[in-house]
């Protein structure tokens, strides 16, 4: 017999694995955000992402009580939360709380109140967790992080030394842009005591010297999109946007000068975060001069999708992020599963010395090789194009997405007809091995008709850095006029990318 369903869809314990729309609130010191994902997977789809800023952490560092208008507003905020929840059919719902909640004296109150008034269950969860699923959801969306993660909140800073995805040092510091203001009144001298306080007090830091650093948070967002804005940047994607620190010091630089009438007027600036931006960029500062990394990388992903992460298998957790998205993509859009593989192996033999960044990109585009199938001829290649740069796709950096946006929109159109600004994002060399991969996509495509077991009977290979093309006996009516004007594009892109290598 069937145990009795749950009284709500989405009372589901999250013990069990299940199929099905997940949902994760996150009760901040500065906000409260609901998002709705797809599925527990390896590269899950936001469905729906919707941010209050409650302030419930404001005033925390004067009274040690959560700031009383902060509070009606996440009461309102949590009971339009459940209902969306609700028509959603989510069928997991995770209720996270931060560092405001965790540190007031009455945030054990507040959590009682709202679980006895909708029947939730809050988990209040401590730094050092907090710090562990912020370095998971680093580890969600980027290639093998290496550096130090620093995830800001309005109530703490959580900082975690990554060595490829793995945790090596961590700590939690109350020096979030909310319960500094408060502490300082505004003060700027007496913030830059408060940080220099907490951060020199880690040793550890001193000693990281990391590659990067990884910046989680809204006010860190904030501070990417002000510099997007001003460099006009082609891309408006945060996540894994780069600085380098010398740019980003001269930023910090501009903003903790400023008044927060000033910040509000920057072009780019949210102004509702203009007065956190301050404490926020002396933070940030202070940090990049304890531990000089060669520069800042923008993350959009947090303890929100670190949770998502950490209930995955560790075969999923090991899954490389732009393959599990790049083949999420497909699925929606393809045409023949298993024909990427054949088709990655067929047209390796042109590239012997490979680099890791363009091997993983070369496999992406193999498995995205037939997304424009459904769309009118003349229009598959811009499409394409756009696909993927405006897509949800990640473990990949802004100019991997330009790369592989432009094998794509090879695999359907040969010359490249447009001067989209985007492209300045892909050095010359990457737009030259594009050009190689979406042509010998699109010559695949034309000799197997994109199924399986097809490939092999059409060799592909180099004699003296030249291009050769073998059929079987048994394919040789493949053969064509317009084959091997195609063959000759082949040879045409690759000589033009050997030249480039040089």
């Amino acid at each position: 017999m069937l145990p009795p369903p749950h009284p709500e869809p989405w009372r589901n314990s999250g013990e069990m694995p299940h199929e099905g729309r997940l949902g994760v609130i996150d009760i901040g010191s500065n906000s409260i955000r609901l998002v709705v994902y797809d599925a527990i997977k390896r590269a899950p789809l936001p469905l729906f992402n919707e941010k209050v800023f409650c302030a419930l952490g404001k005033g925390l560092a004067s009274t040690g009580k959560l700031n009383p208008e902060g509070v009606k507003l996440a009461e309102t905020a949590i009971a339009r939360f459940l209902a969306l929840v609700r028509i959603m059919d989510v069928v997991e719902l995770q209720i996270l709380a931060t560092a405001a909640v965790r540190d007031a004296e009455d945030g054990a109150a507040f959590v009682e109140g709202l679980e006895r008034k909708y029947r939730i269950n809050i988990t209040v969860i401590s730094g050092k967790k907090e710090a562990r699923l912020a370095a998971a959801g680093v580890a969600s969306s980027v290639y093998k992080p290496e550096g130090l993660a620093g995830d800001l909140g309005g109530g703490s800073i959580e900082l975690i030394g990554l060595e490829r995805g793995n945790i090596s040092d961590q700590t939690t510091l109350p020096i979030g842009p909310l319960r500094l203001l408060d502490a300082s009144k505004g003060d700027k001298d007496k913030m830059k005591k408060l940080i220099s306080e907490a951060l020199d007090g880690e040793r550890w830091l001193e000693k990281a010297h990391p590659p990067h650093f990884y910046a989680i948070g809204g006010s860190f967002r904030a501070i990417a999109h002000i510099h997007m804005t001003e460099e006009k940047y082609p891309l408006d994607i945060v996540h894994h946007y780069t600085i380098k620190t010398g740019a980003m010091r001269k930023l910090l630089k501009d903003i903790t000068n400023s008044s927060p009438q000033e910040i509000a007027k920057m072009a780019g600036a949210p102004a509702k975060r203009a007065e956190a931006l301050i404490p926020a960029a002396l933070v940030l500062e202070h940090i990049l001069d304890l531990t000089d990394p060669v520069d800042v990388i923008f993350s959009a992903s947090g303890i929100r999708e670190g949770y998502l992460y950490e209930k995955l298998s560790p075969f999923l957790r090991n899954e490389d992020p732009l393959i599990a998205s790049a083949s999420d993509l497909a699925s929606q859009n393809g045409r023949v599963p298993g024909y990427a593989r054949e088709l990655f192996a067929w047209m390796s033999p042109l590239f012997e010395d490979e680099n890791e960044s363009n091997k993983r990109i070369r496999f992406a585009a193999c498995i995205l090789s037939e997304i424009a199938w459904r769309i009118h001829p003349e229009y598959r290649a811009e499409w394409s194009f756009f696909r993927i740069i405006q897509s949800t796709l990640t473990g990949l950096s802004h100019a991997e997405r330009v790369t592989l946006a432009l094998v794509l929109y090879h695999r359907y159109q040969f010359k490249l007809k447009h001067g989209w600004e985007v492209l300045d994002l892909a050095k010359e060399r990457e737009k030259a091995w594009a050009r190689v991969v979406g042509t010998a996509a699109n010559l695949a495509f034309q000799i197997s008709g994109s199924m399986t077991g097809n490939l092999s009977k059409v060799i592909l290979s180099l004699s003296k850095h030249e291009l050769e093309v073998a059929f079987a006996p048994e394919v040789q009516d493949l053969m064509s006029d317009a084959i091997k004007k195609r063959v000759e594009g082949l040879g045409e892109a690759f000589r033009a990318f050997s030249k480039s290598s040089k």
